[in-house]
C-alpha cells in the first residue's frame, strides 16, 4: 500500500516512527531527517515501511508502463487506471 507519512517520534537513533494519512504508525528506518513528510509503501500487516521518493515512483510507473506497452497487453482504448497511472509518470526522467 502508499499513502503520505509524517514523522512523529524516533524509535531509535537510525529509525523513525511515522504516521500514515490513513492513521497507521509504522517504523521507517530510512526516513529522511530533513523533511516533514515522505510517500512510503508498506504491508499493512507489518509493523515498518520503506520511504519512496516521488521521482522514483514515477520512474517505476512509467517503467512498467512501457513494459505494458511493448507488451501490447492493452487493446483498444487505454482504461482509466492506466490513464491515471500515465499523468503519474509524465516527466519522470529513464536513465
Amino acid at each position: 500500500m502508499l499513502d503520505l507519512a509524517i514523522s512523529i517520534g524516533e524509535y531509535s537513533k537510525n529509525t523513525v516512527i511515522i504516521e500514515t494519512n490513513c492513521g497507521v504508525e509504522l517504523k521507517a528506518p530510512d526516513w529522511p531527517h530533513d523533511c516533514e513528510f515522505q510517500i512510503v509503501a508498506f504491508d499493512p500487516d507489518d509493523e515498518s515501511c520503506e520511504v519512496v521518493g516521488a521521482d522514483t515512483l514515477a520512474e517505476d510507473i512509467c517503467r512498467a508502463l512501457l513494459a505494458l506497452d511493448r507488451a501490447a497487453v492493452l487493446k483498444g482504448r487505454k482504461p482509466d487506471w492506466y490513464r491515471r497511472l500515465q499523468q503519474c509518470a509524465r516527466g519522470a526522467s529513464l536513465q
